[in-house]
């Protein structure tokens, strides 16, 4: 049911973080979120004013924490989960690395941007359309490429 609503054009961006609250995401915000969204569990914060765009997918098979104030641009993936590197049989070995993410407050996050299990993008960063975040982004910092580095320092 929950996919289903947050696929659903005819739900308004601003009640859709209601009707997730109300069918269990207990930590969502008042935050806009447009159609397309995925969010296969129940692991996932958002803060009060955040604006997530269209087809971003939360693979919340671990906690991840959006702030408040927070810009995410379309088809972003926040991917908490990983496997270990097996041997050249059989790559995908055993039980899953997962790890939390954390986007702090006041941050934009362009489109098609990958962010990585275990990573904190600092407030006020912004990190720039196609990146893949591997590592922690220091705060107000301006990240771009693959994998994502710091470009330039941004204003407090």
């Amino acid at each position: 049911m929950t996919q289903l609503l947050n696929h659903c054009e005819l739900v308004p961006g601003a009640i859709r973080a209601e009707i997730l609250r109300r069918l269990g995401h207990k930590n969502i915000g008042n935050a806009f979120i447009n159609p397309g969204s995925t969010f296969p569990g129940f692991g996932t914060a958002i803060g009060d004013g955040t604006f997530i765009n269209r087809e971003v997918f939360f693979d919340d098979s671990e906690l991840i924490i959006i702030g408040k104030n927070v810009g995410i641009g379309p088809r972003t993936c926040f991917l908490t989960g990983s496997h270990h590197i097996g041997p050249a049989t059989h790559r995908i070995e055993g039980g899953g690395n997962h790890q939390p993410i954390v986007v702090e407050d006041g941050c934009w996050l362009g489109g098609n941007v990958t962010v990585l299990p275990g990573v904190t993008i600092g407030r006020g960063c912004v990190i720039a359309a196609g990146a893949v975040v591997t590592k922690s982004c220091e705060p107000n910092g301006l990240y771009a490429g693959v994998p994502a580095r710091r470009i330039r320092d941004l204003d407090e």
